[in-house]
């Protein structure tokens, strides 16, 4: 019975992500299945994932010739709280973006601001994979931003979601 309600989640994940993702079919399945590999318990630390996914973009960054984005701390209370909201809503999503972007522009003077979400990646490369193979995410983490906050959150299923910010400012 789990091996039939997890190949259930793993098509019905598939299909919403094909929905708005590039990558193939395969490639997806087994990233979103990673999390769900039968006889392996996963545990993520999030704050270790944290570090090192904003390293990896900023690494990646840095690869193409883009800056290396600064953290903006004061901001990650905006990401926590979305984060938090997506688990509570069971999906992903970026409900609230323009009062959540708004609030931020005001408190550290940002010009430009927008976000990428992701959830049930269990490595930060993998989630930064899934973000590359995203033509609409790629274009945000590769953006002309300055500054960005990071927030990862697990649900109580230890599944990760995450929402990264990036500001531009001036």
């Amino acid at each position: 019975m789990k091996k039939v309600y997890y190949l259930s989640l793993v098509v019905g994940l598939t299909i919403i992500f094909s929905m708005c993702s590039k990558t193939s079919t395969a490639e997806e399945e087994k990233q979103l299945t990673e999390a769900f590999l039968e006889n392996e318990k996963i545990v993520i630390d999030p704050s270790k994932m944290e570090e090192e996914l904003f390293n990896l973009v900023n690494e990646h960054r840095l690869s193409i010739g883009a800056s290396q984005l600064q953290n903006s701390s004061s901001s990650y209370v905006h990401a926590q709280e979305h984060s938090n909201y997506m688990i509570s809503q069971n999906e992903l999503s970026h409900d609230n973006f323009d009062a959540r972007a708004s609030k931020i522009a005001l408190e550290i003077n940002a010009v430009n601001v927008s976000e990428n979400v992701a959830r049930y990646y269990s490595t930060a490369s993998a989630m930064l994979n899934g973000w590359l193979n995203s033509a609409s995410h790629k274009s945000t983490l590769e953006g002309e931003f300055t500054h960005a906050t990071l927030n990862v959150e697990l649900d109580k299923n230890g599944r990760a979601y995450c929402t990264q910010i990036f500001m531009k400012v001036d």
